[in-house]
């Protein structure tokens, strides 16, 4: 009797302990979906110049260019998306003055 009662607690938690496991697994799937979904999204953006971006500031954010200059004074030129350069701005325009 103790036999049959100590097997059906082995049972039991080795049902939770793969239970866990495939919940584990399917969180990790989701994850994986959330994170090639956001690539997608980044990826489907096109990157543009920032002297481009720079010369439609006003109708793509309305700033005058020198506030996007003024926002990317201390980073790296390149290439960026209309939502980075965007960000880039707002972060600039709330930082704290010293």
């Amino acid at each position: 009797m103790a036999q049959k009662k100590k097997a059906a607690q082995t049972a039991a938690e080795a049902i939770k302990a793969t239970q866990a496991v495939q919940a584990e697994a399917g969180n990790a799937s989701k994850a994986n979906k959330a994170a090639k979904a956001v690539n997608a999204s980044e990826a489907a953006e096109p990157m543009y110049p920032l002297d481009e971006i720079m010369q439609q500031s006003e109708a793509l954010m309305g700033v005058k260019p020198e506030v996007l200059a003024g926002a990317y004074h201390s980073l790296p030129g390149g290439s960026l998306t209309v939502q980075e350069a965007k960000k880039q701005v707002q972060l600039f325009l709330n930082r704290k003055v010293k």
